[in-house]
């Protein structure tokens, strides 16, 4: 499986933690789906991926960051 990635968000956190948030999608199955890695300072990192459904089900700064992601790509065009 390769999965290709475009990172939309990013969150640092007082005690050093980050926060990832990539759209990706699954190159052979054309899967699209949202991967959110975590790089902790005390213990390593981990990686969650997760439907669009499941992420944009939150709300929040995060998910107003993937909407306008995915505006960004709908070119503009004269009205009809």
């Amino acid at each position: 499986m390769t999965v290709m990635k475009r990172q939309f968000y990013k969150n640092h956190k007082p005690n050093g933690d980050e926060y990832m948030f990539h759209l990706a999608r699954d190159t052979e199955s054309g899967e699209v789906f949202v991967i959110r890695q975590a790089d902790f300072v005390v213990d390593g990192g981990s990686e969650k991926a997760m439907t669009l459904y499941e992420f944009l089900a939150g709300g929040g700064n995060r998910q107003n960051a993937l909407l306008q992601l995915i505006g960004s790509l709908v070119p503009e065009a004269a009205q009809h």
